[in-house]
C-alpha cells in the first residue's frame, strides 16, 4: 500500500472471496452453535428433525471448518501476491486460477458428503421454487419508475380483498388453529388448565390481529377536535387558534388489549414453557441445564421485547395501527 499498490478489498476477484468467506463463517458458527447444544445437553436433533445417522459431531464440524479456512486463506494470499507483480510469485498461474479453484473447492464441500449436505440442497430447491414463483409474477421485468406508476394495476397488495380479507386471515389462521387445539385438548381431557388457559392466550393475540384490521375505520370514526381561543400578546386583536384532538376510546383499548397480550404471552412463555420464574428459586426454576443464572435472566428480558415485536406481526400491514 505504501507503494501505491491496491489492497485485496480493490481486487477484481475480492467479492468471490467475501461472498466463500460467508459460507465460511457459517460453517464455524454451525459448529459452534453444536458445540454449545451438545456440551448442555440440549436435543437440537430432535428440535430440527435430523437425521441421527447423519449428524456430525463438534469435533468433525471444527475440522472440516479448519481446512475449508486454510485453502480460503492460501488462494487469497497466492492470488494477492501474483496480482502485485511479486518476483517470488512467477506467472505460471493466471491469478485467476485461485479464486476459481475456490470456488470449486466451495461447491465440492456443499456437495460432498452427500448424506450431509441433502438436507442443505432440500431447503435450496424450496428457496429456488418460491424464487420460479416470483420470477413467473412477471414484477422482475418492471423497472422502478414503472413499477412505481403501475403498481396500482397489477399488485395485490394494492387491492380491497387482499389488504381487508386475505391478509387478516392468513394472520388469523394459525392462531386459530392452536385455539381449536387448546379447546380439543380441553374436550379430550377435561382439564380446564391449562388448556383454557392456553386458548384464552390464543383469542387475545386473534383480537389483536382483527383489531389491527379494522383500526382504520375507527380513526376515521368520531374524530373530536377542540380548539382553545385566546388573544395574542403582540395584538390586541389577533386571535389565536389552538386545535386538541381528544384520544379516542378505542385508542386506549386498543393499547390495553396489544400490551395485556404481549404480557400474558410473556408471562406464559416464562412460567408455563420454560418452567422459570418460581419465586422460592430465585425466580428461575428448579432445574436449570446452564451453569450461569444471567443467561436465563438475559432471555427472559429478551423474550420481554421479542414478545411485543411478535404480536406487532400479528397485525395486518397497511392497517394503520
Amino acid at each position: 500500500l505504501s507503494r501505491g499498490e491496491v489492497s485485496i478489498g480493490g481486487r477484481t476477484a475480492f467479492p468471490v472471496f467475501r461472498g466463500c468467506f460467508g459460507l465460511l463463517a457459517w460453517h464455524w458458527f454451525w459448529g459452534l452453535s453444536v458445540y454449545v447444544w451438545t456440551r448442555y445437553r440440549i436435543n437440537y436433533i430432535y428440535l430440527f428433525e435430523f437425521d441421527p445417522r447423519n449428524v456430525d459431531t463438534p469435533i468433525d464440524i471444527f475440522n472440516d471448518a479448519v481446512d475449508e479456512t486454510l485453502v480460503f486463506l492460501i488462494c487469497m494470499l497466492l492470488y494477492y501476491k501474483t496480482e502485485s507483480d511479486d518476483q517470488l510469485f512467477p506467472d505460471l498461474i493466471p491469478p485467476g486460477a485461485y479464486p476459481m479453484f475456490l470456488i470449486l473447492y466451495t461447491i465440492k464441500c456443499m456437495i460432498f458428503p452427500w448424506k450431509l449436505r441433502k438436507p442443505l440442497w432440500n431447503s435450496i430447491r424450496q428457496d429456488i421454487l418460491w424464487s420460479v414463483c416470483f420470477v413467473a409474477s412477471g414484477d422482475w421485468m418492471i423497472s422502478e419508475k414503472q413499477h412505481a406508476t403501475m403498481h396500482h394495476v397489477h399488485a395485490w397488495s394494492d387491492k380491497l380483498w387482499y389488504k381487508n380479507i386475505a391478509i387478516p386471515l392468513i394472520c388469523l389462521f394459525p392462531l386459530w388453529l392452536r385455539f381449536n387445539q387448546c379447546l380439543r385438548r380441553y374436550m379430550d381431557t377435561g382439564k380446564r388448565f391449562p388448556n383454557l388457559a392456553n386458548a384464552f392466550k390464543y383469542a387475545m393475540s386473534q383480537a389483536v390481529t382483527l383489531f389491527g384490521a379494522f383500526h382504520p375505520l375507527y380513526l376515521m370514526h368520531e374524530r373530536n377536535e377542540h380548539y382553545d381561543v385566546s388573544l395574542s400578546d403582540d395584538d390586541e386583536e389577533g386571535i389565536v387558534l389552538s386545535s386538541r384532538r381528544g384520544v379516542s376510546l378505542f385508542q386506549i383499548f386498543w393499547m390495553g388489549l396489544f400490551i395485556s397480550s404481549s404480557l400474558y404471552s410473556y408471562i406464559w412463555d416464562v412460567y408455563m414453557d420454560w418452567g422459570l420464574g418460581r419465586r422460592e428459586y430465585g425466580f428461575l426454576g428448579p432445574r436449570l441445564m446452564f451453569p450461569m443464572k444471567s443467561h436465563y435472566f438475559s432471555v427472559m428480558a429478551a423474550d420481554l421485547i421479542l414478545r411485543f415485536m411478535w404480536v406487532l406481526t400479528l397485525i395486518p400491514p397497511q392497517s394503520g395501527a
